[in-house]
């Protein structure tokens, strides 16, 4: 298996940049794989090399006109030898035999991808398809296979979609978790990821569960402090008495904010409200927001409710006009997917995945242009994490689970 080269520099630091000027005069064959079309626009618009997987209707000699999905068009390219680049979605939905068209290309990977997803079926389901035998478990490797081509029951519709990549993993005999098929690491000239923070990343995990090597090329310490300093100058982190609802370790965590109440969750999108209002004062159109998605309603308010950021937003510069960044979030590993590397020893360094995923969502507003950037990040876990990332001070976050 090829070893993987990590490019791991901050944000802002011409990672993006660097790999443009080297596609446009790159001797083989590579394939760029971003998380948004709008980054695969971008690298199109300045490499002319590159073209896209894109949905066209072919004519058929018969007459008849057929459907070349994106897939189906990303493998007419990939053979034809061509340079391109495809978002993450369309990538990590290529099967195994698709691997083999890929061997003369270097893989270009702008950031890490979630390498596992948790498939949405109850214990009492997956029993079910087990007991019917829709679904065969090799007792070995914990794969799962997909058996019931022909049942139309709405679970399985969505699980043989994952069964077709050949990589569901059955997990203390009650959950089903995807995993990249690691295969595709071996199918490349060579791949290179250009990311930060790798270290505390899913990716990281997964690389470590597999046993696929890696190589971090990081920037010196002293680059990196340089960096730092001049982030710190066009931060501004609210620090006064509207971050006390957020003391709690867990506050604003997912299982936190189930457990508030609609008149608690509405005192905080007021006082959000209020912060603006008489500290910024900036125009609705100049401040975002996140949370989870099933609390973005819920924490909407007046001054900010079109300025929504998918807590998990990276990669995009749609955001850069955002002078107010409210981060409304606690950021945790899933449980589950704690449990799927723990069965084989492999760690999370938790507070350094969080980190890695508030600076990523940051780096959506005024600052990737150089620009002061104001921050409420109520969480005092994820305040702090960000504050000694700046000093440069050691990640330890107080513990503290009083109310």
């Amino acid at each position: 298996m090829k070893e993987v080269k990590i490019i791991d520099a901050i944000m802002g630091s011409g990672k993006t940049h660097d790999a443009i000027e080297k596609m446009k005069c790159h001797k083989g064959k590579f394939i760029y794989v971003t998380p948004f079309l709008d980054e695969v626009e971008r690298i199109k618009k300045n490499v002319p090399s590159v073209v896209d997987p894109v949905v066209r209707t072919d004519q058929q000699p018969d007459g008849t006109k057929r459907v070349i999905y994106k897939r189906d068009d990303l493998l007419i390219k990939a053979n034809q030898g061509l340079n391109m680049a495809t978002t993450h979605s369309l990538f990590q939905g290529l099967k195994r035999s698709d691997y083999s068209h890929f061997q003369e290309y270097d893989l270009i990977l702008d950031e890490v991808l979630t390498p596992i997803k948790v498939i949405d079926m109850t214990p009492d389901d997956i029993k079910i398809g087990f007991d019917q035998r829709l679904l065969v478990e090799n007792k070995t490797t914990g794969e799962v296979t997909y058996t019931g081509d022909e049942y139309d029951g709405k679970f399985y519709k969505k699980l043989k979609r994952y069964c077709d990549t050949s990589n569901v993993i059955y997990i203390d005999g009650r959950l089903l978790v995807w995993a990249f098929p690691p295969e595709i690491f071996k199918s490349f000239n060579s791949i290179k990821v250009l990311t930060y923070l790798f270290e505390g990343s899913l990716l990281a995990a997964y690389f470590k569960y597999y046993n696929i090597d890696f190589d971090i090329d990081s920037q010196s310490k002293a680059v990196q402090l340089k960096k730092k300093q001049e982030i710190k100058k066009l931060l501004g982190i609210y620090s006064g008495s509207k971050n006390k609802v957020g003391e709690n370790y867990y506050a604003f965590s997912l299982s936190w904010l189930k457990k508030q109440n609609s008149n608690d969750l509405g005192r905080i999108s007021k006082s959000v409200s209020n912060l603006i209002q008489t500290k910024y004062k900036t125009k609705s159109g100049e401040n975002a927001y996140t949370t989870f998605k099933d609390f973005k309603g819920k924490l909407k308010g007046k001054g900010y409710t079109s300025g929504f950021i998918a807590v998990n937003e990276r990669a995009t510069n749609k955001y850069s006009d955002r002078k107010v960044m409210i981060y409304m979030a606690n950021r945790f590993v899933k449980p589950e997917f704690k449990m799927f590397f723990n069965t084989r020893d492999i760690l999370i360094d938790e507070d350094r995945w969080a980190l890695a995923e508030l600076i990523q969502w940051l780096w959506r507003g005024s600052i990737r242009k150089n620009q002061h950037m104001n921050l409420f990040i109520p969480s005092k876990r994820m305040r702090e994490l960000l504050v000694n990332w700046i000093d440069d001070l050691p990640q330890v976050v107080q513990n503290s689970k009083a109310a």
